[in-house]
């Protein structure tokens, strides 16, 4: 008798309709945008903070601060995790977003049958549209979401930069100057390219196991 109510209230329960679905995937893209805003504003005043503290102990002397040395390596190791954390939540970002762009291309142009330029996306279609790079004035054809993981790379890799410089600094090494802050730069940039291939590769991937059915089924061309 459960099974049959369970079954008979299941059966009450109508289906959302396409334009519905369409809503639904609307709404949870902007929740995601939404979402993503307030993680960002989470690593901006984070690493703003941790830059702040750093400066601020940099430019005190030894007899002013005590264990000078340590605070100012626990701080750039701080701050270069938190970038790395940032760098790879702004890929993570860009990741989902072409995601919904696909869906959303999906549902214009093969559910609602649109045409392209009926499309929300639709500059994919015209790509002459406000599409003039020279033009102050004008727009062009420039992913913010790119731009945001750049940005977010280049943050790390100077907490870096600046990390190693200090662990080379504190090596006491005689070698030149100039080779040292190469030495760091590359350590920088070598550091951030292993760890971004390992951890989040297999430890801060998206699981979709429990999701078998949907997985790599549909190639929807934008």
């Amino acid at each position: 008798m459960e099974n049959e109510e369970k079954d008979n209230k299941t059966n009450e329960i109508e289906a959302p309709s396409i334009k519905e679905r369409y809503e639904i995937l609307i709404k949870a893209r902007n929740f995601h945008y939404e979402n993503y805003s307030k993680w960002m504003t989470y690593f901006y005043v984070a690493i703003s903070a941790l830059f702040v503290s750093f400066y601020t102990i940099s430019s005190k002397t030894n007899a002013e601060i005590e264990n000078q040395d340590l605070l100012q390596f626990s701080l750039l190791v701080i701050g270069f995790i938190v970038s790395l954390l940032w760098y790879w939540s702004s890929k993570g970002y860009y990741y989902w977003n072409i995601n919904f762009i696909s869906m959303v291309n999906f549902y214009e142009s093969v559910i609602f049958d649109w045409k392209p330029e009926e499309r929300v996306y639709k500059v994919f279609y015209d790509k002459s549209l406000q599409n003039n790079y020279m033009s102050p004035v004008s727009g062009a054809n420039i992913s913010t979401s790119k731009i945001a993981i750049l940005f977010a790379y280049v943050i790390t890799l100077f907490w870096g930069f600046l990390l190693f410089f200090k662990c080379y600094e504190s090596l006491n090494c005689t070698c030149n100057s100039v080779f040292i802050i190469l030495l760091s730069m590359l350590s920088s940039i070598f550091a951030i390219l292993i760890l971004s291939v390992i951890i989040p590769k297999y430890v801060l991937f998206s699981k979709n196991d429990e999701f078998p059915e949907i997985v790599n089924k549909t190639n929807v061309k934008i």
